[in-house]
């Protein structure tokens, strides 16, 4: 019987359209009616349904591109795509790549539906014979209500929050009920909240989630058990008030008030999330990465969604394995990895040798990027150099003797005719110009099954996890967070390690340091040092999950950085010779991309012009 509800559900849901001349007016088409329908539990569920199903549900999720394409850590392959005019400073008010502004409001209203209709005891049962249960089910789904009107105000607050020209601080316009046909003018009256009272509304919401929901779904349980998992939990929104609180207290939001009282609260609510869900670090590993199941879903992914198909690699996977090759990590990002002894590549301690560029890296590296000489399926085969020459050939010679300047007659071989072969390898435009502008292919996320993509119809799928919320996310926020409160090695009263702890955990099960790293004590002296060191180990441990552009932004970091590729070639010889990949040499970058944001309007997005038009109240983000 409850399988039947479910199916109901989904089909009174597709019946429920929003107009499109106003998103804040639904619309409900069934032939039993409106009344009777909101007496169901499946119509009334699949409001909430609404609000899950706008979060999109692939990594690759701006247009099948990764935000990270617009940063210096990659480039996208595709010039029409959103997410390459984004990176060449393309964004407006009519054309964002990353606007949610419908999609958020749009779920705002399909959660205070559900909420108002839910909230009717005595007209939908979840349970008609069972009191407990219907409780139980009614409660759960009002948490989970309370969670995605959080996750969605996050996002309006990370795509939108920012400062206006008369310095305010100012998140979105907070709305907590279903705003009725005969209500929606007075949407033409709004004002956006400050970002601190979003803020606040955000967190209050996943209070209100975490007093209901559970931390996990396990069991065989038809209201708690695993068949939900992948819904909203106690868990995730632990580490959704981590997220927004650090958020709140970095530089490009924090408007230079209660500076030291935000990084506090964002470091006791990390803490919080840590201590509640119990996490611990662990580093992702290439099974993670590649071949997860749902069976084998990591602990770390808090909140995420599921795909079983191909696109990913269509997408990814270079050229001669069928694939694409849309997203190009950068040098910039490789660069980026230290070597497995700790010392960033630029240290002479490191022991780097850009001749040798990925011998003895950090592991992270190999998870995250395909290079050179690579395998790129599991047992199967693997990636060569771009440009593999292969010795002249001879074709007319001739046998002459010749005087060698004592008197002495000696053959030698003339040379009639010859040629030089260059034989392109798998990596290289002269193979296929959909090639690599870098020089790398995507790993993290990608399949290592063989023969994954063929010239033929068939095609095999792989199970895929989009971590939306990951667990590590609290324990890198707390790191970050305590430094700014406390310093490298403070202990801000109410949390139980300093940043240095922090860092020093998660590098040493990183890179197998064991209990020393003295690249990181040469870093421990001051605030600055460690900000930068932390900075970097979030922008690895979080590469192509969509972070590392709003965390740039956040931090105020410079965005002009142009994204730089490498060359390798190959001699007759078999010796690969590389080119841009040693970062002393300036002179010898392979510049790939410029990043043109070079305004201080490209830290704020704009608002989306139709709603600029439509309410004279609502105030731009400063340059735009």
């Amino acid at each position: 019987m409850k399988n039947i509800r479910y199916i109901l559900g989904f089909m009174a849901v597709a019946c429920l359209l929003f107009a499109c001349e106003d998103y804040m007016e639904p619309k409900v088409d069934t032939p039993y009616g409106d009344e009777f329908a909101y007496t169901l539990p499946g119509p009334v569920e699949g409001f909430l349904t609404n609000a899950y199903g706008a979060i999109p549900g692939q990594i690759d999720r701006y247009g099948g591109d990764f935000l990270d394409a617009a940063t210096g850590d990659a480039v996208t392959n595709q010039f029409g795509a959103g997410v390459f005019a984004l990176g060449a400073g393309k964004m407006s008010s009519v054309s964002n790549p990353i606007g949610i502004w419908d999609a958020a409001y749009t779920s705002f209203q399909w959660i205070h539906l559900f909420q108002e209709k839910s909230a009717d005891t005595a007209t939908v049962k979840w349970w008609i014979s069972d009191a407990v249960n219907d409780s139980l089910e009614r409660n759960r789904l009002m948490g989970e209500s309370y969670f995605l009107r959080a996750y969605w105000g996050m996002e309006l607050l990370r795509v939108y929050g920012g400062v206006a020209e008369s310095g305010d601080v100012l998140g979105y316009p907070i709305i907590t009920e279903f705003v009725k046909e005969e209500e929606k003018d007075e949407v033409l009256n709004w004002t956006r909240n400050t970002y601190e009272e979003c803020v606040e509304q955000i967190l209050v919401d996943c209070d209100s989630a975490i007093s209901i929901l559970p931390l996990a779904y396990s069991g065989s349980s038809v209201i708690l058990g695993n068949a939900h998992i992948g819904r909203a939990t106690a868990s995730a929104a632990y580490v959704l008030k981590s997220r927004v609180a650090t958020f709140a207290a970095s530089p490009a939001n924090n408007g230079g008030v209660d500076v030291q009282a935000k990084w506090e609260r964002a470091a006791l609510l990390s803490q919080e999330a840590i201590d509640r869900v119990n996490i611990s670090y662990m580093p992702l590993s290439y099974t993670d990465v590649t071949t997860p199941t749902l069976a084998t879903t990591p602990k770390d992914y808090i909140f995420r969604r599921y795909h079983n198909n191909n696109s990913l690699e269509n997408r990814n996977l270079p050229p001669a394995f069928w694939g694409n090759a849309r997203t190009n990590p950068s040098q910039n990002l490789v660069d980026a990895f230290p070597m497995a002894n700790g010392y960033p590549i630029t240290d002479p301690a490191s022991g780097y040798d850009p001749q040798d560029p990925f011998v003895n890296r950090d592991p992270r590296l190999r998870n995250t990027v395909i290079y050179n000489n690579e395998v790129i399926e599991n047992g199967g085969r693997g990636l060569e150099a771009s440009d593999i020459i292969a010795e002249y050939i001879v074709l007319e010679a001739d046998t002459t003797e010749v005087d060698d300047g004592t008197g002495n007659m000696v053959e030698v071989i003339e040379v009639i005719s010859d040629t030089i072969i260059y034989r392109k390898g798998l990596d290289s435009q002269g193979y296929d110009y959909r090639c690599s502008r870098t020089g790398y292919y995507l790993r993290k996320w990608i399949s290592d099954k063989v023969a994954m993509l063929t010239n033929v119809n068939q095609k095999l799928n792989a199970e895929h996890m989009y971590p939306i919320i990951r667990g590590a996310e609290a324990i890198y926020n707390l790191m970050e967070a305590s430094n700014e409160a406390a310093g490298p090695m403070g202990i801000v009263p109410g949390c139980s390690l300093s940043a240095y702890d922090l860092i020093k955990h998660t590098r040493s099960e990183s890179l197998g340091l064991g209990s020393t790293d003295p690249y990181l004590d040469s870093q421990s002296g001051g605030a600055n040092e460690m900000r930068a060191m932390i900075q970097n180990e979030r922008r690895l441990e979080f590469a192509f999950e969509n972070h590392r552009y709003f965390d740039m932004r956040r931090w105020m970091l410079p965005l002009s950085e142009t994204v730089r590729g490498m060359k390798v070639t190959q001699d007759e010889d078999g010796i690969y010779t590389y080119e841009g990949t040693d970062p002393s040499k300036s002179d010898e970058f392979i510049e790939v991309e410029e990043r043109l944001f070079d305004a201080d309007r490209y830290y704020y997005h704009p608002l989306p012009y139709g709603e600029m038009a439509k309410n004279k109240n609502l105030i731009n983000n400063k340059g735009w």
